[in-house]
């Protein structure tokens, strides 16, 4: 038994609704994507690490990031220093039972990062408070701040060096723009760090 009518019609929407973001997004956020690529690339070829954050699909999407970054994207090239802090379960699970939930992310953060790395922050409601906390803890100790949100301004923004926001309600199609710029971002680094101009690839250390 096949779709009704409004079974076809919420695929036409679902697609004609993320056409629609995608463009505005490309035409908003080219110059934001641009100067997290610089910083990120930056900090990479300083030995500086990326520490990556988020809840629910959010928290997928921050091993998704991670995990294109240490192993590779496009290219054959040297694994980056990139860490999901959402994969560790006797971690997160302690500081949930021991402390606040909230804390999740800054107590690792508190553990691992130094002055100079970087924190992106991914959260559709850009509300999340452990997202939040971290964010904060962040550019109080001298780490570079980014993140991935929904169209809300929130406290996330006051955080982060730089923001994009996805101009949606819909969560669903929310997440598939952050995972578009997400990747978009891991294509830019890998050439920045690996594309030799005249020699096609470079494949040393950044």
């Amino acid at each position: 038994m096949g779709l009704d009518n409004r079974g076809r019609q919420y695929i036409s929407n679902s697609f004609d609704d993320l056409l629609r973001l995608v463009g505005l997004l490309k035409d908003q956020t080219t110059s934001w994507i641009e100067d997290m690529v610089e910083v990120i690339a930056a900090a990479f070829r300083g030995h500086h690490r990326l520490f990556v954050f988020g809840n629910g699909g959010s928290a997928a999407d921050a091993q998704h990031f991670a995990a294109e970054l240490v192993n590779r994207f496009e290219l054959k090239r040297p694994p980056l220093p990139a860490i999901a802090l959402t994969t560790d379960t006797s971690i997160l699970t302690s500081i949930s039972n021991d402390d606040n939930f909230d804390m999740v992310f800054v107590r690792q953060l508190s553990a691992l990062a130094e002055q100079g790395d970087v924190a992106f922050g991914i959260s559709t409601s850009g509300k999340s408070p452990n997202v939040v906390k971290a964010l904060r803890w962040a550019r109080e100790h001298g780490l570079h701040t980014f993140g991935l949100s929904g169209k809300d301004t929130t406290e996330m923004d006051v955080y982060c060096d730089r923001i994009i926001h996805v101009p949606s309600d819909s969560t669903p199609r929310i997440q598939e723009c952050h995972i578009l710029l997400i990747h978009i971002i891991c294509g830019l680094i890998e050439r920045k760090l690996f594309m030799d101009r005249t020699h096609g690839m470079d494949t040393t250390e950044p």
